[in-house]
Parts: structure tokens; sequence; C-alpha cells
């Protein structure tokens, strides 16, 4: 299940630092129509072991912009698009809702005018599908070196160990939602058109986060495609990674 959004700054500009993604995941948390969902789903989310999942994705901000590197901002001007997605009802409904009804949405101290919210509802009818991503895809590994400091290792959709991450990810969220065994379903993501400026480098509250773009064909049981659609795909989903649009099936 997704949301496009379609919303403008009340002044026609809306300004904010480069790297927005916290900015609009707190959003996401402020505007949830019930306030005691969004506790839950900000301080507990969905378990799978001691795996937590927020089980929420969006999108980057799409429209016409231009740079101050000097403030290192982005400021948008006219119509902006966003993509929200969530395999939780009471996620989309109560979002969308908000968002149409709400006298007052603010982001980054800035008072937003909502435009247009679509729902919509993309079911793949193949096995197999081309994507292209909305938000960057960040898979990684965490471990301590010899000297007991932790390290985090992220993978390039070139590496094999990319592929595996990916698959095990979106298992174990499917198996947080539903509480299914996920032994028979398969799921694989071959890179298409990636390249080195495919690659997103991201500041998200103090860390860094390496993520690419790109085109990708992925593959699998049609109701795991169906379930990566409104969750994303890697890993940090609700910081805004690895949200996709489908843009061709192949029957």
């Amino acid at each position: 299940m997704k949301l496009i959004v379609t919303f403008s700054a009340n002044d026609n500009a809306l300004k904010l630092p480069l790297n927005y993604q916290q900015m609009l995941q707190g959003f996401i948390y402020r505007n949830l129509l019930d306030p005691d969902f969004s506790r839950f789903l900000h301080n507990h989310g969905f378990l799978n072991g001691k795996r937590i999942f927020k089980l929420f994705v969006f999108s980057q901000l799409f429209g016409k912009y231009s740079l101050l590197k000097e403030t290192k901002e982005i400021v948008f001007k006219g119509p902006v698009t966003w993509h929200v997605g969530s395999i939780v009802p009471e996620f989309i409904k109560g979002f969308g809702r908000s968002l149409l009804t709400s006298g007052h949405l603010e982001l980054n101290g800035q008072e937003m005018k909502v435009e247009e919210v679509t729902y919509r509802q993309d079911t793949p009818e193949s096995e197999k599908c081309r994507i292209r991503m909305l938000s960057p895809i960040t898979v990684y590994s965490t471990y301590q070196n010899q000297n007991g400091k932790k390290i985090t290792q992220y993978f390039d959709p070139k590496d094999p160990a990319f592929t595996y991450l990916v698959e095990e990810n979106i298992k174990k969220k499917y198996a947080a939602f539903y509480q299914k065994d996920t032994q028979d379903l398969f799921f694989k993501i071959q890179p298409v058109r990636v390249t080195e400026k495919d690659k997103r480098i991201t500041r998200y509250k103090g860390f860094i986060i390496n993520g690419w773009g790109g085109i990708y064909v992925i593959e699998g049981s049609p109701n795991l495609l169906s379930f990566a659609e409104s969750t994303g795909l890697g890993s940090k989903n609700s910081q805004g990674f690895g949200m996709f649009e489908v843009i061709h099936q192949q029957l």
C-alpha cells in the first residue's frame, strides 16, 4: 500500500537541509492520526526475534530544486511529490486522513499545503519485475574489531553479500508482520543499471549511511514482492531508505 503525496510550502519555496530524511520521518510520526499507534510504532514496532521493524518506508522528495552549497541546504520551488508506503493498514489510513484533514501541517518550521493524496495498491502480476529506487537501498553488517570497536560495513550491489542480506531482510520483515514461516518463499535481487553515480552518502543523526539508487530486477514469490513494495528493500526503511517503484513486469 502506498500514498503519493503532492504538497508545497505556503510561500512556494520549501527550504530543507540536504539530509532531510530525519525531518520527514518526524513529520510522519507527528501526523499519524492515532497517537497510541504512533507511540507503538515509534517505541516498539514489529518484532522478529531481537529485530524490530517499523514496516513503513518513504521516498526522497521529487520536484524542481536548487542547492545552496554554502549552507548545505536544498530549496524546492513549486509542487513536491513524495511517496510513502506501509503494509500496515492503520498507518496508511491514518496518515492519509491526517494529511487531508489537518488544518496545520509544518515541515522544518514552514507551513505546508497538501494539494493531492493518491492511494495506490500495486500487486505484481509476475514473479519478476524491473524496479527503480525512489530512495537509496542500503544493507550492512556490524561487527567488532580486535580492539572491541564497533564497525559497520556497507555492501554495494555487486557484492554477493548484498543479494543475500536483502533477501534475509525482507523475509524477516514478512515474518515479523504475518508471524509466518518464510522457508517456502524466495526472493532475489540483481543490479541492472547501477553505477558509481548512483551511490548516495547520507548523514543521519550524525552517522554516515551508504546507499544505492539505480535500476534492479527483483524476482520472488508474488506475495513477497507485493510486501516488499509496501515496506521497502534493505535496511533502515523507516529512515527513508529502500523505497522503489515497478517500471516493468516481466510476464
